[in-house]
């Protein structure tokens, strides 16, 4: 991705985005690509590299915590309504009235608060790997769902999220990016079941420095760009988002979340601000959805995620692809046809 095409921009509540910008041809949509976990705007580069050609624009931040954006060490930071906001500040700061918002991982959750909370910025949602969720309410109790998903599925899925929420994991990972960095690109999907997923096995994982070879679907450059950017980033603050969801900091925003003056629901209650209450019926997601699944991925099987997408997003086009997690890099031509075969046909 072509470094001058980065910009910095700060956001209402005071912190800086860093973000790629290429503005979109006459008759053409731009598409928001919002990243996740633990990697930044890098990894969107190849579709970059495959719709900027194309006449498409493209805004694709590194988002809080991550890359060069800011890095706050307070999980509080991290409530999805107010990283919705902020990537809503990026589009105002473009003049972006409309865009195809797309996203994986993290910015999954993200772009499903945005749909919730600033539906009328949307042309469509694209989700990869991880879904559209609603919001939810009450607090997340992660042992009550590891133990749930080992009884039902033989995973616990999640358990990675028991170490992600120590106190010190970022300082583990951090003495041991190499071994973190191995697993979290894998060479086969595989052994996210054996070593991410079972409670206790990341942590032993990198606190014995384990090595795995690199992937196929990296290149050595990739590879390269991927653990140094972590590396110079730092993990503390990117954790903030699994903190922030076994926290219960999400559940007062699923509930009343502050948003713009132009936020689709808000209802005005003081002079500093808006605050609303999300109503049901604005979990449920209208607007066209592709959403492309990963069948080999153990931290989000699509079994796990069905049910919700039939009840909120009836219409949805789903595509699965028998890869793992990181499909953008995987199959990187089959979701780049994908999504452009099914952008066209929107008739934008």
């Amino acid at each position: 991705m072509d470094a001058a095409l980065y910009k910095d921009a700060k956001v209402s509540r005071g912190f800086t985005y860093h973000y790629f910008y290429s503005p979109a041809a006459e008759g053409k949509p731009t598409l928001l690509l919002l990243h996740g976990f633990p990697s930044s705007s890098f990894d969107w580069h190849r579709q970059v590299e495959y719709f900027r050609p194309k006449g498409y624009g493209l805004l694709v931040p590194d988002l809080l915590g991550a890359g060069a954006t800011s890095k706050p060490v307070e999980p509080e930071a991290f409530r999805l309504a107010l990283i919705a906001r902020d990537v809503v500040d990026l589009l105002d700061a473009e003049r972006l009235a409309k865009v195809v918002g797309i996203a994986h991982d993290w910015g999954s959750l993200v772009l499903a608060r945005l749909a919730n909370l600033y539906d009328d910025r949307f042309h469509a949602y694209i989700w990869n790997a991880v879904p559209y969720a609603p919001p939810r309410p009450q607090p997340l109790d992660i042992d009550t769902i590891i133990a749930h998903l080992q009884a039902t599925t033989g995973d616990p899925r999640f358990g990675y999220w028991k170490f992600f929420n120590e106190d010190d994991a970022h300082v583990v990972i951090e003495q041991n990016i190499d071994s973190f960095v191995h697993l979290v690109y894998p060479p086969r999907p595989e052994l996210w079941n054996e070593w991410l997923t079972p409670v206790g096995k990341l942590k032993q994982w990198v606190t014995e420095n384990r090595t795995a070879e690199k992937p196929s679907w990296l290149t050595q450059e990739e590879y390269k760009v991927l653990r140094e950017t972590l590396a110079k980033s730092g993990i503390r603050s990117a954790l903030n988002y699994y903190k922030a969801s076994v926290r219960a900091i999400h559940a007062q925003d699923d509930q009343s979340t502050y948003c713009h003056s132009n936020c689709v629901h808000s209802i005005p209650l003081t002079s500093t601000g808006t605050r609303t209450e999300i109503p049901e019926e604005a979990w449920t997601i209208r607007k066209p959805v592709l959403w492309i699944a990963t069948t080999r991925d153990a931290a989000g099987a699509p079994a796990m995620h069905k049910a919700v997408m039939e009840k909120y997003v009836p219409q949805a086009k789903v595509v699965e692809l028998n890869v793992g997690h990181w499909l953008q890099f995987e199959a990187t031509e089959r979701v780049n046809t994908e999504w452009e075969s099914w952008i066209n046909n929107l008739g934008l």
